[in-house]
Formats: C-alpha cells, sequence, structure tokens
C-alpha cells in the first residue's frame, strides 16, 4: 500500500510541474520552429536580392573591372602626365561611359592624384579633370583608404561635394602587376538600385547592407529606402549603432566573419529595439557587403498561439498522468510487492539477520548483500592465491628462484615480437656450469642444488634489473640480455662467471666450476624465430666449450642484409 501511495504522488507532483511549465515549454518549442521557419524565409528573401536586385549593381561592377584591366588605362595609370596617353584612355573611357546605366566614369590616378568625371549633364566641359586629390582631405579619404588596405573593389553611397553628385560609387583598383595606379569606376544612381526591391514591403523585415569596415550602406525597412550619408567627420553610421546589446553585435560580427570565409550558414536570434529579430547573414563577395536581413519574431507569430498550446499541454498532462498510474501499477508496483516478500524471506534466513533492525526493503537487501560481498571476497582471494602459486609453480625453479624454461620461452617470444616490431636486436647468453658431465655429481643430492642456488644469485648480481635469467634444464642456465652490442655480451658474460665463482663458498665446488664453466652468447637480430635464436646461442655455447683456458665465447654475427638496408 506505501509504495502505491509513493506512486500516485510522484505522478501528481510530476503532472503538475509539468502542466506548469507546460507554457512554457509549448512557447520555446514553438520559438525554435518559428526561428527556423523565418530564418529560412529570410535566407529565400537574401538570395532574391542577391540574383535580382543586386543584379544591375553586379553588371556595373563586372563593367569596372573590365575597364581597370584595359590596357589603355593601364598605361594612362603608370603615365599620368602624358597627354599622348590622358587622350587615348579618355577616348576609351568616354566608349564605357554608355555602356554604363547612369552613363557616368570617374578615374582617380594615383601618379599624380588627379580626379577626372564625365557624365550626360557635364558633356560640354572642355576637360574631364574635376580637381586634385588631398591626403590630408577628409573628404578624399574613400580613395586613400582603398590603397592603404590593398582593396580591389569598395562600393559605397556616398556624396561626391566636389561634384555634388550622390550616387553608388563603384571604385575599382587599377593594378599592375601588383603596383597600385590609381582607381577607376562608375556612380551609379541610386533608384536604379533600389527599385528591385519590391518584397521588402512587409513590417516584419528590415534589411541592411552593411561595407567590410561594418558601415550601414543601405537600409530597407517596410518599403522604404534610407541610405544614410556621411555626417559633418565624414563617417557614415555603424552597424554597433543599430544593435543595442553588445553581446548580440559580438555575435553577429563572429558570424559575419564566418559567412565571408565560406563556411556553413547558421540561424541567429538577437535583441533589437522593436523586440526579437532573427537574422539572416550573406556575404555578396563580389561587392564586399554583407546583407544583414532581421526579421521580427513577434509579428511573425500572434500571442494566443502560446496560450493555446499551454491548454492543449494541461489536457495532455493530465491523461498521461492518470494512464500512467494504471499502466505502473500492474507493471511495476504488483511485481514489486511480490518481490518485497521474496526478499524478506531469504533476509529471514540469512546468517546476518538482526531481528532489532526494521522490517523494510532496504534492510533486507543489505542483510542479502552483505552476505554476498563477503561469499564473493572469500572465494576472489581463494582463486586469487590459487592463481598465484600456481604461476609461481608452472614459470619459477623451486631452486634458484629464477624463472624456468617456460617462463623464459613465454619472455623470449615476447622479446622476439619487440624486436621485430622496434627492429632492435637483442642478446642471449648461455651457461653451462659443467657439472653434469662429472660422474661423481648426483643431480639430486643437496650438494649440487647448493651449487646451483649460488649460480644463480650469482648471475642475479651480474645482470641488470631489465634483463632476464632462467634455469633452462640441469645445471644450464639462459640469460636474456636487452642489448645489441657483442662487447656488451662479452663484458657481461666476464662479469657473471666472476660472480658465479664469489657465490661458491665450498672450495672443491670452486675448482671444479672454475674448469668446467663455460658462456656462450650471440646477439640476435629482428625477423629471428625463437628456434633459430636458441639455436645461435646454443652454437656459441658449444664453440666456448671447445676453447682451452676461459671458456667463454661471443659470436659477432653481422645483421640480415635487408636489415642493414
Amino acid at each position: 500500500m506505501k509504495l502505491r501511495e509513493t506512486l500516485l504522488l510522484f505522478l501528481i507532483l510530476v503532472s503538475g510541474v509539468f502542466a506548469v511549465t507546460a507554457y512554457t515549454v509549448s512557447k520555446k518549442a514553438v520559438d525554435s520552429v518559428v526561428q527556423d521557419l523565418i530564418w529560412k524565409y529570410s535566407q529565400v528573401a537574401a538570395q532574391h536580392d542577391i540574383e535580382q536586385t543586386l543584379a544591375p549593381i553586379l553588371e556595373e561592377v563586372a563593367l569596372a573591372q573590365k575597364i581597370a584591366t584595359d590596357p589603355h588605362i593601364v598605361s594612362w595609370g603608370r603615365n599620368a602626365s602624358d597627354e599622348v596617353y590622358r587622350s587615348t584612355a579618355e577616348a576609351v573611357l568616354e566608349r564605357y561611359r554608355w555602356q554604363f546605366k547612369s552613363k557616368n566614369f570617374f578615374i582617380a590616378l594615383d601618379g599624380d592624384l588627379s580626379y577626372h568625371y564625365n557624365d550626360v549633364p557635364s558633356i560640354r566641359q572642355p576637360s574631364y579633370l574635376r580637381y586634385y586629390l588631398e591626403p590630408t582631405s577628409v573628404t578624399d579619404t574613400w580613395y586613400f583608404d582603398q590603397k592603404a588596405q590593398g582593396q580591389r573593389l569598395s562600393v559605397n553611397i556616398a556624396k561626391d561635394i566636389h561634384i555634388d553628385r550622390t550616387k553608388v560609387w563603384i571604385n575599382q583598383a587599377i593594378l599592375d602587376k601588383g603596383q597600385f595606379l590609381g582607381i577607376v569606376g562608375t556612380g551609379m544612381d541610386i533608384d536604379l538600385f533600389t527599385s528591385q526591391l519590391a518584397h521588402l514591403d512587409t513590417s516584419s523585415l528590415r534589411t541592411f547592407f552593411v561595407d567590410e569596415k561594418h558601415r550601414v550602406q543601405l537600409i530597407l525597412e517596410s518599403g522604404q529606402f534610407d541610405y544614410p550619408l556621411r555626417n559633418a567627420k565624414f563617417e557614415k553610421p555603424k552597424l554597433s549603432s543599430m544593435i543595442p546589446n553588445r553581446q548580440d553585435l559580438e555575435v553577429l560580427t563572429q558570424f559575419m566573419r564566418k559567412q565571408k570565409y565560406g563556411q556553413e550558414a547558421e540561424s541567429l536570434m538577437i535583441e533589437q529595439n522593436q523586440g526579437r529579430a532573427v537574422v539572416s547573414i550573406n556575404y555578396i563577395e563580389e561587392l564586399g557587403w554583407y546583407e544583414l536581413t532581421f526579421v521580427d519574431v513577434e509579428s511573425m507569430l500572434p500571442p494566443w498561439t502560446y496560450s493555446n498550446l499551454g491548454y492543449i499541454f494541461v489536457v495532455i498532462t493530465l491523461l498521461f498522468g492518470g494512464f500512467s498510474y494504471y499502466y505502473w501499477l500492474n507493471v511495476w508496483v504488483k511485481p514489486l510487492e511480490v518481490s518485497a516478500q521474496r526478499i524478506h524471506k531469504l533476509a529471514k534466513e540469512s546468517d546476518y539477520f538482526v531481528s532489532e533492525r526494521s522490517s523494510d526493503l532496504v534492510n533486507h537487501l543489505s542483510v542479502i548483500e552483505e552476505e554476498l560481498t563477503k561469499s564473493r571476497h572469500s572465494l576472489h582471494k581463494m582463486v586469487v592465491s590459487r592463481t598465484a602459486a600456481l604461476d609461481e609453480l608452472t614459470t619459477v625453479d623451486v631452486v634458484t628462484q629464477l624463472w624456468n624454461k617456460k617462463g623464459l620461452e613465454k619472455e623470449l617470444a615476447m622479446e622476439i615480437a619487440r624486436s621485430k616490431r622496434e627492429q632492435t636486436a637483442f642478446g642471449l647468453i648461455w651457461i653451462d656450469l659443467g657439472l653434469t658431465d662429472d660422474e661423481t655429481i648426483e643431480t639430486v643430492s643437496a650438494s649440487f642444488e647448493s651449487t646451483l642456488s649460488a649460480a644463480g644469485r650469482g648471475i642475479c648480481h651480474a645482470i641488470r634489473v631489465y634483463d632476464q635469467a632462467a634455469r633452462w634444464e640441469d645445471d644450464e642456465f639462459i640469460v636474456l640480455v636487452r642489448t645489441k652490442y657483442p662487447c656488451s655480451l662479452n663484458q657481461l658474460a666476464g662479469r657473471i662467471k666472476s660472480c658465479i665463482l664469489s657465490e661458491q663458498m665450498d672450495s672443491e665446488h670452486l675448482q671444479r666450476l672454475t674448469d668446467s664453466l663455460a658462456i656462450g652468447g650471440t646477439v640476435i637480430h629482428p625477423g629471428s624465430s625463437e628456434r633459430e635464436a636458441l639455436t645461435m646461442a646454443d652454437r656459441a655455447l658449444y664453440l666456448a666449450k671447445g676453447k682451452s683456458g676461459e671458456k667463454v665465447y661471443i659470436h659477432h654475427c653481422r645483421a640480415p642484409a635487408d636489415q642493414i638496408a
């Protein structure tokens, strides 16, 4: 009965919390969907601008780029004061002028900073020269900024106070082999540019055209066009003046930078003075402009949508709560009550059951857990001890406490694999005490085992901590040496012999070992098999036994030809 009450209380609390938060959840869900749809709508509108609205200005840009590469224009740029080049270039410019939609052109030469302009109203003037640019004049900063920043193209809506013209100025740099020679272009009438923006009549849509310096060139809102001109300081308004939230401005700037470098467009929502707005960003590479389309979320979605969705979620919550209680009562509570009864019975039969404890399910499980844990620990300790004993019996020699033949074979196989993988050689030293050749020595006697034990201690003292020694069979030992130099094996063999003899306490055994002890060694190169390695070491031992005097022989062998290569 207690489980049923707990389940009912839990479902009531969950349903209540869910009902309270239903309005918020539904609002966020709808916001997400609406934001995605609005963003896609703004993307379509922006794409229309690029393909239709901006088509006239893109055509003017293409024509300006063609003029900037004309040989006559380039020649005049290199020889600004030459009258022949000037007259030829002016004829070319006049021919191109009639291809521009606004029938005008301008050219500013870097050689003498002269500014030339011609259009239909000024056709009767005797010269195209209008004025000379001055580096210190704020009215001429457009030219010197473009030159300093190395911009090939700059599109700017501004008024030229020298010739009293307000147009969309297309400024194309004249370059020859990387040298800046001047700027040529045209001034496009603004109405030719804005007359195509018919889809922007909705009051929920607001579009900014911003250049790479974040200066606002054109604003489109509710079908009205605004192109802010320079103020008294000849500065245009920046994008920062249109976005009140600094954090939103920083995120928007980051997205603009990503869009410029070709990364995938992302959805962004920011706060405006009018409320929340979804922003679509498109970089128009041909113009060096950003098109920022702001779509007002509140005007696109009526407020009653949220409240109706909230009521729907409340009803769904109540239905879900009732169904969940009925389902979990039959699927979870009733089987759990049966299981609790069985656990109570098992706990009472345990040796760790204490009647003074409470009889709830947690205490019963604790009793069973305690019994299982102690049983598991006892079994684990027994398995570990038996395993350790078996491992020691199968890999350790009981007389010398070194590895036995099986242990060394396992280590040798791993060393051969490492040698092949790392292309590094290693050494094998085979030691024969020579005791089994003496018929007076019994291999099962205490004296023989004492000699072997002393020899094992001597070998351990002689080798390094990362070398491995083992009793191979009878009175023979093998040392696996991690070195690739025969001279190191020779030094180690001498040290092993000295340490073995120094460990012998019995003078009779010492004299016998002095005469019979033989040591052979060899370097094992990468690619050798286990059998080949043991054969080479055994051959070296055989040669050592055949020597007179000090029976130590280290085989000097070369690496295989493929290893040398």
